[in-house]
C-alpha cells in the first residue's frame, strides 16, 4: 500500500470508528503515523517512522504493541 493510501485508511477508519493507533517501522509509514491518534513505531524501522510516532518501542516484537497498550491503559484508569 502506499504511503498516501495507507493515511487515507487510517483517516477513513477515523471517521467510521473513532480514535485509531497504527503501528510502522518504515518511511512508508509516516504520514499513516501522523495521522493516526496514536503511531506507534518500531526501534527497527527507520528514523522517519521514530521521528513522527507518539510511541516508539525499543524491540521489533508485535507482542510488545499489546504489553505497552496495557500498561498505557492502566495508567489512565
Amino acid at each position: 500500500m502506499k504511503p498516501f493510501a495507507k493515511a487515507e485508511h487510517i483517516r477513513l477508519l477515523q471517521k467510521e470508528k473513532g480514535n485509531v493507533a497504527m503501528v510502522g517501522d518504515g518511511v512508508n509509514d509516516a504520514a499513516a503515523l501522523v495521522q493516526a491518534d496514536v503511531g506507534v513505531a518500531m526501534a527497527g524501522g527507520v528514523g522517519a517512522a521514530s521521528d513522527v510516532a507518539s510511541i516508539v518501542l525499543m524491540g521489533d516484537r508485535l507482542t510488545q504493541v499489546s504489553g505497552a497498550s496495557l500498561h498505557l491503559f492502566s495508567i489512565f484508569e
